[in-house]
């Protein structure tokens, strides 16, 4: 049972580290922006700024990784 787990946790993370990061960084770029848009009254200006350059940063790291 537990080679089991060990090779599903395994082929997760080789999977998600060779297929699925670029749509995940891509993703969680854009669901920072739909929040920061949500939030936009609520958050400093300072706090918001920093989330949209993550976001940004987020989103061109996995463009260059989606073209890699």
């Amino acid at each position: 049972m537990a080679k089991a787990i060990k090779n599903f946790i395994t082929a997760f993370f080789i999977s998600f580290f060779t297929k699925w990061l670029e749509d995940f960084l891509i993703l969680s770029a854009l669901v920072i922006v739909v929040v920061n848009t949500y939030l936009i009254t609520v958050i400093s200006p300072n706090i918001l700024a920093g989330n949209y350059v993550l976001a940004a940063f987020l989103f061109i790291i996995g463009i260059v990784l989606a073209r890699r």
